[in-house]
């Protein structure tokens, strides 16, 4: 028996070990928290790595991403009550968990220098008009934005334009600019399960104070009936059906593919806008797009989650919608707006040009 620092008690050998977190219980917590790291750095390299190249990860990259968040609500007290030192490598992996697998994105706080022309961008997929036009129209007119790229456009969306605005259109992608504009090239793809194409790229040139911008809105096919397919409410993953999500993923790298070559092809500066249905940090958006600067990763605060959706009962925010720019452009700000009634939230993004005789370079970015 040992005597222990309180009058009157007594603690025997293996009750010290229990106390101090050794012993079969303390190893195995011990092992668990150092694991834990370890084990989210792994979930991490599969989503990213292995998604929209092997199906299984590909549901785990649209899939939420907080349920890795869940074992720290058991392993933190126990470390409090155990062993304390376990807390550095708890805390590391939730870190790691909550900041970059999640998305977080902190903004560098850059601002247009004096002379610098600014444009701001809007940008939203109206869901087919499954939103509200009031809320919408108080966004316009809120927002003071200069261009704006509707995506899922209904014929008529129900909102005046301003006086002196102009709009180009084609089949549901619309861009409002008060700036002239001038159409440029369309580009049609299948989104399943639709039977016939849609509009999934309209480009145009805006004709700014400071000269011609290239800018181009999209909505490429998104993976929603593949995933859905590849989903079981029993077995979570259904193997005999994951063709669906594989034969999508390809039409989507396709697809994505074509639209990136039909831009590169245009006169700069380019910025693209749009509904991209794919996560900045998925191998398919990195090959297709990864050559352009994201605005909400560079100057953006939080998550950024512009879609909500509910798959097989579960509620799920990704970063789909995004704005581009290309050479030659800066970025001061990024921000999703307000709820105006769609499934999807606005994405609004002030770009810089630099004056004339001023050129831009990464580090003036």
């Amino acid at each position: 028996m040992i005597n222990s620092s309180l009058p009157g008690v007594e603690l025997n050998n293996t009750q010290v070990r229990y106390a101090r977190g050794s012993g079969k219980p303390g190893r195995f917590l011990a092992w668990v928290s150092w694991g834990y790291p370890a084990l989210v750095a792994a979930v991490w390299i599969f989503t990213v790595q292995g998604g929209d190249r092997w199906w299984p990860a590909t549901v785990a990259l649209y899939a939420p991403r907080w349920p890795v968040l869940i074992p720290l609500l058991a392993l933190i007290p126990a470390a409090l009550l155990s062993n304390r030192l376990l807390l550095i490598p708890l805390l590391a992996g939730g870190l790691m968990a909550a900041g970059p697998f999640m998305g977080l994105h902190l903004p560098h706080y850059r601002t247009a220098a004096s002379g610098d022309s600014v444009v701001r961008i809007l940008t939203c997929n109206i869901n087919a008009g499954g939103f509200n036009r009031k809320h919408f129209a108080d966004l316009l007119h809120n927002s003071n934005a200069d261009i704006v790229a509707l995506q899922e456009c209904p014929r008529d969306p129900g909102v005046s334009l301003p006086p002196g605005w102009h709009s180009v259109r084609e089949g549901e992608l619309i861009i409002w600019s008060r700036y002239p504009l001038e159409r440029g090239t369309m580009m049609q793809a299948l989104h399943p399960p639709h039977a016939w194409p849609r509009t999934c790229l309209l480009t145009c040139t805006v004709q700014t104070p400071e000269g011609a911008l290239t800018f181009c809105t999209v909505h490429l096919p998104s993976p929603r009936y593949g995933l859905t397919e590849a989903l079981d409410r029993k077995t979570i993953l259904n193997p005999s059906r994951s063709g669906v999500l594989e034969q999508e993923t390809l039409h989507r790298q396709l697809t994505a593919r074509e639209a990136a070559r039909q831009i590169a092809s245009l006169p700069g500066p380019v910025v693209i806008a749009g509904d991209f249905n794919m996560p900045a940090d998925s191998p398919l958006y990195r090959e297709a797009w990864g050559g352009y600067q994201n605005a909400f990763s560079q100057e953006g605060f939080g998550y950024g989650w512009t879609q909500r959706t509910v798959l097989r009962g579960i509620p799920i925010g990704l970063r789909i919608d995004h704005t581009l720019i290309g050479a030659g452009l800066g970025i001061v700000l990024s921000r999703v707006g307000p709820d105006i009634g769609s499934d999807h939230l606005p994405l609004i993004t002030d770009i810089k040009r630099p004056s004339a005789g001023k050129a831009m370079s990464w580090w003036s970015w």
